[in-house]
């Protein structure tokens, strides 16, 4: 409990500092399409990352860490700086190769764009590319560090992070503007470099040229990139479609998406991540030395549905609210508040979601099942990709709401149904009568907000009724939290 308590504050502190930069950006830029290339540039980052595939190997490496230290102390680091300079090498290539390509990448991302905007996406697409070295390194380090229960690292510097963001835009954008986000989200990345080298210092690990080791079987562990490979290209194959669709819609529509998937983004880190970061430690650790795992598994997966709980009834009561306090202004009218609302609920059930096919990838990939859990997420992305051209050619805005809760579920059954093929797995029945008490607390929430409070014209009254709803509604998804990690 005093762990979870404590990664929670962390990341309650990091969440609220990338408020207040949301809140700059939204302030500086508002629903443009400056702020809107610089997202389309930063997606393409993301998407050269993701094909180097680092998240998802590191993730894959936290159990084979396990079990080299459980042969002798050592060999992990060993394995890790053998991991690090193959990545590293597939990394320069990969660069290389889209530096040449970005304008054809670009045109491909964003075709709504005019000539300009696309030009100027892809100058800042080039100057970010070094975020893929970075980006490679750190993903392995937090890994090692949370597997060695260093936990509240990542979390730590997310604060660090974000308020070098935020002094970065202030004191930058009256001289760069839109090159300010470019220079604030360099420097992120190098800081978490920094020190999570200098943490693994600390720690006895000492950077080595080492391209194999005879304890590591590193032949065995990157075949993983070929059940890997298929599912990030699929992944990004969705990611180019959607963006490519969305940039057809009106301008702002991009800009208030990637606002609103931040900010949800920012509520599963903070509600969310604290969970599974020391679930997926302790159960891959339990299993390692063949320990019962049905108590971490029940205690993480209660905690995981109350505080989805509380976060939809927060949002459903309060979300409009808050978005028109936090970003309403002359660069961001009601129009754009609502809309935002109306992504954030879409987005919020999209968590709750994707925090549960979360839980199920996470012991899926410590039974040794991850390439046959990326194969089955090709089918998921492909998919998703398809769908989200159909809904949003035809169905504009609305069926990009859609398309948000539907690619989280398309994502996390194969998750579920590949753990349950594995050698006994836990049962969890998600229609116990705590669950649907839950449920009808979320549908009271609904008929309180879209029902009731419509009749009281005074927007203070509105909120601070609303707020202690808020408090009654969540009493018992918090009490509930409480009980199951004080036992």
């Amino acid at each position: 409990m005093k762990t979870l308590l404590n990664l929670f504050s962390l990341k309650l502190l990091a969440s609220l500092l990338a408020l207040g930069y949301s809140i700059l950006q939204v302030k500086y830029f508002g629903a443009s399409r400056s702020i809107e290339i610089y997202f389309a540039a930063q997606s393409l980052v993301y998407l050269v990352t993701s094909l180097s595939q680092g998240g998802q190997l590191s993730e894959v490496f936290l159990p084979e860490f396990h079990k080299l230290n459980n042969i002798k102390v050592g060999l992990g680091f060993d394995a890790l700086n053998v991991v690090i300079n193959r990545m590293l090498l597939f990394g320069s290539i990969l660069i290389l190769m889209v530096f040449i390509f970005a304008p054809f990448l670009v045109n491909i991302m964003v075709p709504g764009f005019s000539a300009d905007d696309k030009e100027l996406t892809t100058l800042l697409f080039r100057v970010l590319l070094p975020y893929l070295f970075l980006q490679l390194v750190n993903s392995f380090f937090i890994t090692v560090l949370n597997a060695e229960k260093k936990f509240g690292r990542a979390e730590f510097l997310g604060l660090t992070n974000t308020l070098v963001n935020i002094l970065s835009l202030i004191v930058l954008y009256p001289f760069i503007k839109l090159w300010a986000l470019i220079v604030s989200l360099l420097l992120g990345k190098i800081i978490e470099f920094v020190f999570y080298s200098w943490q693994l210092y600390k720690m006895k690990y000492k950077f080595r040229f080492l391209l194999s080791t005879p304890a590591f079987d590193h032949m065995s562990f990157f075949k993983t990139m070929q059940s890997t490979f298929l599912y990030v290209g699929a992944t990004q194959f969705y990611s180019i479609v959607l963006t490519a669709s969305i940039s057809f819609l009106p301008e702002g529509t991009f800009a208030i998406f990637k606002y609103v998937q931040n900010l949800a983004n920012k509520v599963k880190g903070l509600l969310i991540q604290p969970f599974l970061t020391i679930f997926f430690t302790q159960y891959s650790a339990l299993l390692q030395k063949s320990k019962s795992v049905a108590k971490e598994f029940g205690k993480n997966i209660t905690g995981i549905l109350n505080v989805n709980c509380i976060a939809i009834i927060g949002v459903i009561l309060l979300g409009d609210i808050v978005i028109e306090i936090l970003w309403g202004g002359k660069k961001f009218d009601s129009e754009n508040v609502k809309l935002s609302y109306v992504f954030l609920l879409f987005n919020i059930f999209a968590v709750l979601i994707g925090s549960i096919g979360s839980i199920y990838r996470k012991m899926s990939v410590a039974n040794d099942k991850a390439k046959k859990l990326y194969l089955f997420w090709v089918i998921s992305q492909v998919v998703s990709a398809f769908l989200s051209y159909v809904l949003i050619r035809f169905f504009k805005i609305n069926g990009l709401y859609f398309i948000i809760p539907i690619n989280a579920l398309l994502m996390a059954l194969p998750s579920y149904f590949i753990y349950l093929k594995t050698n006994n797995p836990i049962r969890y029945y998600f229609l116990n009568s705590q669950n649907i008490l839950s449920l009808l607390l979320i549908l009271i929430a609904i008929v309180i907000k879209y029902h009731f409070f419509e009749y009281f014209d005074s927007w203070v009254v509105n909120f601070s009724l609303l707020v202690l709803v808020f408090i009654g509604l969540s009493f018992y998804p918090l009490n509930r939290i409480y009980r199951t990690f004080k036992s």
